[in-house]
């Protein structure tokens, strides 16, 4: 199992591309989803446990691009 956190986010952060992405790579329900991005935005840490180790890195490398301050903890 490894951990994403989700540790903050930059100006012009994609919220709805964050929502769609965890929906899309991880499974995670909208209403989970978009309470993630709303935590986030209010300063909030979100850990994300992925079983698959290669997931957690795509997953990683997408939410960077559009904007979000993460790092991965195995």
């Amino acid at each position: 199992m490894v951990k994403v956190i989700l540790e903050g986010w930059q100006e012009g952060l994609e919220k709805v591309s964050l929502t769609k992405l965890q929906i899309d790579k991880l499974g995670i329900s909208l209403k989970e989803s978009k309470s993630n991005v709303d935590s986030l935005l209010e300063n909030e840490k979100i850990i994300l446990e992925i079983d698959d180790e290669n997931l957690a890195k795509e997953f990683l490398e997408e939410a960077q691009k559009i904007g979000v301050d993460c790092k991965l903890i195995r």
